[in-house]
Formats: structure tokens, C-alpha cells, sequence
């Protein structure tokens, strides 16, 4: 059986290794960095950047009362990045280069794949030219890139994602952050615990599809730290002018030397061509998925964050697992 497997990420990882533990042999297609979202921009750095804010926070404000003494620690964020990266990069080689690179059965092509029809693929390969891939089953999991909300003068301002302000050098004095997400506070309270001064602006209330409690008791705390809550808050216009960020909201106007937006994220669909191989979407652009993964063409499967299942990484590689075992054995 050919299987063809469009992305490197969590999802797609499991996918190809159960496939070709089923006897499969794979063609795995990626147009970026291998190893997907959380290895690369997500779970892994944020957490090593949590990781040092929290030391930092822990060395300022001393839970012991004097027995151990407070102090003022002094950030180089240009040497936290450093070894941030260097362990993306040890892990991405462990856990997805050097894996792939040493299985036999998997072909790794580097390209942007489009659907020609539901049984092949149009590559077009990063180094030049095109490449067509065969496939009795095909595994979409292309993930899922941040949203960008329509506020008049955002896309014309060089407001930081998640991956921007996991990738900065620098820590910012003033940063304003657009968003209630888990991305967004966990973020806010890292650059806040760094040096900077935050504001947060809430279209609602902070984790509002939770239990009430929750936020609220985030909301006391952030602003125990001194993080600024804007509630009920959302920016009308952005502007960038010598070098600060100017945001008209329902509050008044608001200035920051970086913004970070992080809202939400949307599938990477749009460029797949799906509707060639006879691929619905929803709305949003995630891809319709049954309990076995099967999209509405019963040869072509998908997982991960491009779908319309949760995103996270277990669930993303669960799904890949299981399309992978129903796929082989049709």
C-alpha cells in the first residue's frame, strides 16, 4: 500500500510509523521546518520560556518571608533564546529528523502538496520544479497556523504571533496583548515575569467557556503580578508610528512597543486544493471528520489541528494512530 502523508507534526509523525509498522510505504510531505507546530513554535519553547520566567519570578518575589532573600534578577533574554532553541533542535532531530531519516520505508519529500485528483498529489518542491505522489490513502495533517482577527490597521503593522514573541531577543518595556487564550495568557505572564509591563485585552472575560472560577481567579492573580486585565476590551484600530503601537479600543487609547495576537488559530487547508479530491470543510476551514478519521472521500484521512477535533498534541497523534491502523487494514 502507498500512503502519502501531507505534514511532519505530531498527527502526521504517528501516522506514517503505525503505517508502515502496518506495511505501508510512505511519502511524507512537508513544506517547512519538520517537526510541526509544537516541537518547533509551541508546546516545547513556550515551556522553556514559562520554565524561565518562573525561575526568574521565584528569585524576585521569595515565598519565604526573609529566610530566603528576594532579588532583582537580571535577564538576557539574546542567551534564554539561545538555549531555548538549542534544545527545539535536539528534540526535533530525536524525536522527528532522525527518526524519519532512518526508516527505509518513509520517504520525506520537502514541497507544498496540492490534491490533482483523489488519488494523487502536486508537489511543488522547495529546491524548484514539481513531483507527482500516488497514493491508495492519503493522511492530511497540515496543522493549523494563529489567527489574525480584521482590525482596521493590524496587517499593516509587524504585530508579533506567538511565533514572533517566542523568537524575540529582546524583552519588550510595554507589551499589549490581543486575546484570552491559553497562548496568550501563558505568554502575557512569561513577558510580564521577563520585565515587561502587560496589558491584556479580553473580548470577554479570561477563559470564558470555563467555569467562571477559573478566570477569575487567573484575573486576581495576573493582576497580583501586576499584569493590567482589560475586560470586556477589544482594539478598533491599530497603528504603528515611530516605533509604538497606538490601539483605539472601547477604553480609551492604548500604547505598547510590541502586540501580540493571539486569538485562536485556523486550519492550513486553504492551499490543499481540497475540493479536487472531493474534501469538505466546515466554515472555518477544518476538515469534517468520522470517528475513524475518514474524511468525505472514504480514501483520503485526516488529523490533527487542520480538522475540527481539539487541538492538541495527544489528541493530534491519537488521531494519527488510529487513521493509520484504519487505512491499512480496509
Amino acid at each position: 500500500m502507498q500512503v502519502a502523508v501531507i505534514g511532519s507534526g505530531g498527527a502526521a509523525m504517528a501516522a506514517a510509523l503505525k503505517a508502515v509498522e502496518q506495511g505501508a510505504q510512505v511519502t511524507l510531505i512537508e513544506r517547512g521546518t519538520i517537526g510541526g507546530t509544537c516541537v518547533n513554535v509551541g508546546c516545547v519553547p513556550s515551556k522553556i520560556m514559562i520554565r524561565a520566567a518562573h525561575i526568574a519570578h521565584l528569585r524576585r518575589e521569595s515565598p519565604f518571608d526573609g529566610g530566603i532573600a528576594a532579588t532583582v534578577p537580571t535577564i538576557d533574554r539574546s542567551k534564554l533564546l539561545a538555549q531555548q532553541q538549542a534544545r527545539v533542535d535536539e528534540l526535533r532531530h530525536a524525536k522527528y529528523e532522525g527518526i524519519l531519516g532512518g526508516n527505509p520505508a518513509i520517504t520525506v519529500v520537502h514541497g507544498e502538496a496540492r490534491f490533482k485528483d483523489d488519488q494523487s498529489l502536486t508537489v511543488r518542491l522547495n529546491e524548484g520544479g514539481e513531483r507527482v505522489v500516488m497514493f491508495d490513502r492519503c493522511l492530511v495533517a497540515t496543522g493549523a497556523s494563529p489567527a489574525v482577527p480584521p482590525i482596521p490597521g493590524l496587517k499593516e503593522s509587524p504585530y508579533w504571533t506567538s511565533t514572533e514573541a517566542l523568537a524575540s531577543d529582546t524583552i519588550p518595556e510595554r507589551l499589549a496583548v490581543i486575546g484570552s487564550s491559553v497562548v496568550a495568557l501563558e505568554l502575557a505572564q512569561a513577558f510580564a515575569r521577563l520585565g515587561s509591563k502587560v496589558t491584556v485585552l479580553a473580548r470577554n472575560t479570561l477563559f470564558f467557556r470555563e467555569d467562571p472560577a477559573i478566570g477569575e481567579a487567573v484575573t486576581a492573580a495576573f493582576r497580583a503580578e501586576g499584569i493590567e486585565v482589560l475586560e470586556h476590551t477589544q482594539a478598533s484600530q491599530v497603528a504603528h508610528m515611530d516605533g509604538e503601537f497606538v490601539l483605539t479600543t472601547t477604553h480609551g487609547e492604548l500604547r505598547a512597543d510590541k502586540l501580540l495576537v493571539a486569538t485562536g488559530r485556523t486550519p492550513n487547508t486553504r492551499s490543499l486544493a481540497l475540493d479536487a479530491a472531493g474534501v469538505t470543510v466546515n466554515a472555518q476551514g477544518a476538515i469534517a471528520i468520522d470517528q475513524g478519521m475518514r474524511t468525505s472521500n472514504p480514501n483520503i484521512y485526516a488529523a490533527g489541528d487542520c480538522t475540527d477535533q481539539p487541538q492538541f498534541v495527544y489528541v493530534a497523534a491519537a488521531a494519527g494512530s488510529g487513521a493509520a491502523v484504519s487505512y491499512t487494514h480496509l
